[in-house]
């Protein structure tokens, strides 16, 4: 087996690994902080070299990779709904408050069309 191979395999388990348990924890700005090394890690495994066997420690460590990779896209889905989440509880609570209208029915809302003039004269 590769060691840069293994290498590169292990260091994106480990990766995984960390922000799945910020993600668990729900510390969003730790799990954002390892972005940057989870995307180098991608890469640097995609860039190695394709294997004709694959060797069976090797397809262990794939296995987990992949169980932790799909651990993390709940974990990340969960992360996206909480966000919306608090970014609409605030947008609501920022938003001006509706207009009072005392009686009657309440004010239609402003129109680009042209209105109707309508005149009255006595004599």
């Amino acid at each position: 087996m590769s060691s840069e191979l293994a290498h590169a395999a292990q260091r994106l388990a480990d990766l995984l690994t960390q922000e799945n348990t910020a993600l668990q924890h729900m510390d969003f700005v730790a799990a954002t902080a390892l972005v940057p090394a989870k995307e180098a890690a991608l890469s640097e495994l995609t860039r190695q070299p394709a294997m004709t066997a694959i060797p069976p420690a090797l397809a262990t460590l794939a296995q987990k990779i992949g169980r932790l990779a799909d651990e993390n896209r709940v974990l990340l889905e969960r992360a996206i709904a909480v966000q919306t989440r608090v970014v609409r509880i605030v947008a609501r609570a920022c938003a001006p408050p509706p207009a009072a209208h005392y009686g009657g029915p309440p004010p239609r809302a402003p129109s680009n069309r042209a209105t109707a003039l309508a005149l009255s004269t006595r004599a």
